[in-house]
């Protein structure tokens, strides 16, 4: 095969994320400009959804969290909630997905004053889909913590992701690049 044809190949499969990484240094995260694929999540009565349906037509923030079991997770959560007002005021909504099955998110919204949805991806979908999963040593298969900002046509308009599970995107950064993918 000559070698174009190859780069032309790599360069359509760089995204196309079927498996999860060994460790979270090696995810492949969508990129700015991809177009979110369907995958299929759960709301917290273990409704089935498609993502593509639930972000479509809206502008979302889109945050991966590892689970309710998580401080920095938790406190990811808090700061996001804090935000909440702002960021609907700029015309966002808020969706917060992680492996944790649809009872689990139960307990993690009851520990929580939160205004938005949290969602189940226990089967790992949405996760592949974005490019962020990758299997644990301890815990199974995780998200890398994330931050995707989704226009309402699908496509990727920012992200932050960062495979030191202890630092998140801090909540007025957040906010900052909402502000700005708005004008």
């Amino acid at each position: 095969m000559k070698p174009l044809a190859l780069l032309a190949i790599a360069a359509l499969t760089a995204n196309f994320n079927v498996l999860s990484a060994n460790t979270a240094e090696e995810v492949t995260p969508l990129l700015i400009g991809a177009t979110v694929p369907s995958a299929s999540i759960a709301n917290q009565q273990g409704d089935a959804l498609d993502l593509t349906d639930v972000l479509g037509g809206k502008h979302s923030v889109v945050i991966f969290y590892r689970g309710g079991w998580c401080p920095y997770c938790n406190t990811q959560l808090n700061e996001l909630a804090s935000i909440e007002d702002d960021l609907k005021e700029l015309g966002y909504q808020i969706i917060a997905i992680s492996p944790d099955t649809p009872e689990s998110l139960n307990v993690t919204d009851e520990k929580h004053t939160l205004g938005y949805q949290l969602y189940s991806d226990s089967a790992f979908n949405a996760m592949d889909a974005f490019g962020i999963g990758f299997d644990h040593r301890r815990r199974g298969k995780l998200p890398v913590p994330s931050v995707f900002l989704v226009t309402p046509d699908l496509e990727v308009s920012f992200q932050y992701v960062n495979p030191n599970y202890r630092f998140r995107m801090p909540g007025n950064l957040l906010l900052a690049a909402a502000q700005s993918g708005k004008s």
